[in-house]
């Protein structure tokens, strides 16, 4: 794992550095800090805008940061939700990165790594350390076969997928009655969320615990432009259309004022559908690519065998 972030850009090394340091005065127990993703890589995007399928749209990579700790992880969520409002008061004054923040315990970090969980094992192998208290060691992960890989991500998309198209399902079934919309309202968003987290486990076998729509939207993007469309900001209705989408998980079910229009759930559902259409296509494509390289490499090691046996077959003496 790499140790410095000085080959990042300037703005950048001033951001993670803020951050580092809300993140070590505000969360107990904080036992190691990992950037990973675009910016650990070198592939990141510092600002971009284009129109793609009629939508303007403009991206810029979050950071994506680990957070280890060997407390209570709820209680560290909580703490990080704030860090990020006070990060933003902070560089109000100018155009800077979202964190996307993911925490999980000591333990279940070095038992997926043992194993050979490949959305923990990539951090290792791509990530960068911000911070480490040093009294943890990771777990050395076994290496997964890209069949293995392949068989992981086929499982999991044969279980989700179907389960999102199934609330979907329901949601446009039952449509045009008003005195249910709270409940179309929440099966859409259950929807929503289970095909982001079909793209995640396809692409990272990586569940996170988040039921935000917002912070699973931000995951995913890194997987394709695409999916930055699929909720456009552009106009105070697409704004409020996706608000209500993201209340609808708590305040569907709890908030006796929470109200939602036939028109506004017609909107959010035709936005699913592009979002279902999206998923089952770059999954699909995906498992895909996980076949060939597993194709690929079972293809190689044929070869090997073979030149090995023809090479010990040719040592051997002819008398």
């Amino acid at each position: 794992m790499k140790k410095s972030i000085k080959h990042l850009p300037k703005r950048t090394q001033e951001e993670l550095t803020v951050l580092l340091d809300l993140v070590c005065k505000s969360v107990d127990n904080c036992q190691m800090i990992i950037l990973f993703g675009s910016y650990a890589r070198g592939n990141y995007v510092l600002w971009d805008t284009k129109i793609e399928f009629g939508v303007r749209t403009s991206y810029q990579s979050d950071y994506d940061i680990l957070v280890i700790t060997n407390g209570a992880v709820k209680r560290a969520e909580r703490k990080l939700e704030r860090i990020t409002n006070k990060y933003h008061d902070l560089f109000e004054y100018r155009r800077h990165a979202f964190p996307q923040f993911i925490v999980e315990h000591i333990n279940t970090v070095n038992n997926n790594l043992e194993v050979s969980q490949y959305f923990f094992t990539d951090i290792v192998k791509e990530g960068i350390l911000l911070y480490d208290s040093g009294k943890y060691q990771l777990a050395k992960p076994r290496k997964l076969s890209f069949r293995e890989i392949r068989d992981i991500a086929q499982n999991e998309f044969s279980e989700l997928y179907p389960y999102a198209c199934g609330f979907l399902d329901l949601v446009k079934l039952s449509l045009h009655n008003d005195q249910r919309n709270k409940i179309f309202a929440f099966l859409l968003h259950q929807a929503c969320e289970k095909l982001y987290n079909t793209i995640l486990m396809v692409f990272t076998n990586y569940r996170p615990k988040s039921h935000r729509l917002q912070d699973l939207g931000g995951m995913v993007k890194r997987f394709s432009m695409e999916l930055v469309t699929v909720f456009p900001q552009n106009t105070d209705g697409e704004k409020e259309c996706f608000n209500l989408l993201c209340r609808a998980y708590i305040e569907a079910r709890y908030n006796k004022d929470y109200k939602i229009t036939s028109e506004q759930l017609e909107y959010l559902i035709a936005r699913v559908e592009i979002l279902k259409d999206m998923t089952e296509r770059l999954c699909k494509e995906k498992i895909a690519e996980y076949n060939a390289m597993a194709e690929k490499w079972l293809n190689t090691r044929k070869i090997l065998k073979s030149y090995n046996f023809a090479s010990v077959w040719l040592s051997l003496p002819i008398n």
